[in-house]
């Protein structure tokens, strides 16, 4: 049996019959590769658990962060699971793989002042500064990811009921609400500034200054921008945090946020839920009389 021939086909089967995205698929070529790389360079039987073990010696050497190191064995177990599963090895290889804690950080989020005032720095007065303001406004009102918004037709949008059609990962489907502001400012984008910018035959509703469809890249680099304008280092990804911690904050239901945000375990949801206590008590120590301290 031939590792880097079952690498391709385990790769093959998390991408077509899994639907993973290009980003895990990325990771775990080369996550794998690396074990490919450590057997043949030293002759090793990847089958053989003594094997995985010396591979384990080998990444704790390489002084990587705890979360990448999690992240190669967790790739590598994905892989023997599936070697075992397809009856192409005998033992249960994944047994000998213990993947190192990791801290879960809590998100970082912008604050609702923050946020009013960075909407207040975006200009409507260009048309890139319009198509701006659009994308922050989605990302904030929906808490969609970069791969969504960029991935948004003309037909996802529906203008009457004030709704988009999201495309997440593993191709799953998904509704997501828009509020009336946001909806306004999408659709003078829409009718005043994307026929300006359109030079090619495109339904992607997000274009870049050369009329084609926005990409991943161009979103992060936006973002970048108003970063350093508001002086407040965030990301397309704090947009979403920010979202969800807002959502709960007002009181929203955790189980709604989940469906909102598109995630399939409610405990990677409950992560906000840390940030809601934290919030809860720097009030209470605020604004309590028994609460302030001295």
């Amino acid at each position: 049996m031939e590792l880097l021939e079952e690498i391709k086909e385990f790769l093959n089967y998390i991408k077509f019959e899994r639907n993973y995205s290009e980003n895990t698929l990325r990771s775990y070529r080369v996550d794998l590769l690396d074990y490919y790389n450590f057997c043949k360079k030293n002759k090793l039987d990847f089958k053989n658990k003594r094997t995985i073990r010396n591979f384990l010696f080998y990444l704790s050497q390489k002084e990587y962060k705890r979360t990448t190191l999690a992240r190669k064995i967790i790739s590598l177990r994905s892989f023997l699971i599936y070697l075992l599963r397809n009856d192409k090895i005998k033992e249960d290889l994944s047994l000998y793989l213990t993947t190192p804690k990791v801290e879960r950080r809590l998100p970082n989020f912008l604050s609702q002042e923050e946020i009013e005032k960075l909407l207040s720095l975006i200009s409507l007065e260009k048309p890139l500064e319009i198509r701006d303001r659009a994308i922050i406004e989605t990302l904030y009102a929906t808490g969609i990811r970069v791969g969504e918004l960029i991935k948004i037709k003309d037909k996802d949008i529906n203008w009457e009921l004030g709704e988009i059609r999201v495309l997440g990962k593993r191709s799953k489907e998904r509704i997501v609400v828009l509020g009336e502001g946001t909806l306004k400012i999408l659709r003078f984008y829409y009718e005043r500034v994307r026929p300006k910018l359109l030079k090619t035959d495109t339904d992607i509703f997000f274009l870049n200054g050369k009329g084609k469809p926005l990409s991943d890249r161009g979103v992060r680099l936006i973002i970048s921008k108003y970063s350093k304008i508001l002086k407040r280092k965030f990301s397309p990804h704090t947009l979403r945090h920010t979202f969800a911690t807002h959502l709960l904050e007002g009181g929203a239901d955790l189980r709604a946020v989940q469906e909102l945000l598109g995630h399939v375990r409610i405990s990677t949801t409950q992560i906000y839920t840390h940030i809601t206590k934290e919030q809860i008590q720097k009030i209470y120590f605020s604004f309590h009389p028994r609460g302030r301290r001295k």
